[in-house]
């Protein structure tokens, strides 16, 4: 499934393994969560609340949106998905201007992203490949 917004803030994105859906309003300086529930290809959502709205805002207001640099130059970048590898909270980010280029891997800790080594970041793609199987292109 692709989803497209006409304006540029809506988040889709998994955290603590449930699809959300962030909503900017940059006029009210305001962000709403929902909760996502897809079935036969139409996304349902459900306000869950101004209690669990506050707790998933604080977990993921420091970390959501990243500058990144690559040899390629700085851009962007909007969690996607967080996830469990070996004790650790791993986020996947894409580049907010262009979600279907490349997929990048961050640990988090304490509000921040750190490099994975690179002896664990094949095994981090592969973790994220098997729980995450929606966010990988179908060939066919």
């Amino acid at each position: 499934m692709e989803i497209r917004f006409q304006t540029p803030y809506q988040y889709l994105f998994i955290h603590q393994n449930v699809k959300h859906l962030l909503l900017l309003w940059k006029k009210e300086r305001k962000k709403e969560i929902y909760v996502v529930h897809e079935e036969n290809n139409t996304l349902y959502l459900r306000y869950p609340g101004e209690t669990y709205t506050e707790i998933v805002l604080d977990q993921i207001s420091p970390i959501f949106f990243q500058q990144l640099e690559t040899e390629e130059g700085a851009f962007q970048a909007v969690l996607g998905a967080t996830f469990e590898y070996r004790g650790k909270l791993i986020g996947m980010y894409y580049p907010q201007e262009n979600p279907t280029e490349q997929l990048y891997f961050f640990e988090i800790r304490e509000d921040k992203i750190l490099e994975i080594p690179d002896e664990e970041y094949e095994s981090v793609v592969q973790t994220f490949i098997r729980e995450f199987p929606e966010y990988i292109a179908n060939p066919n």
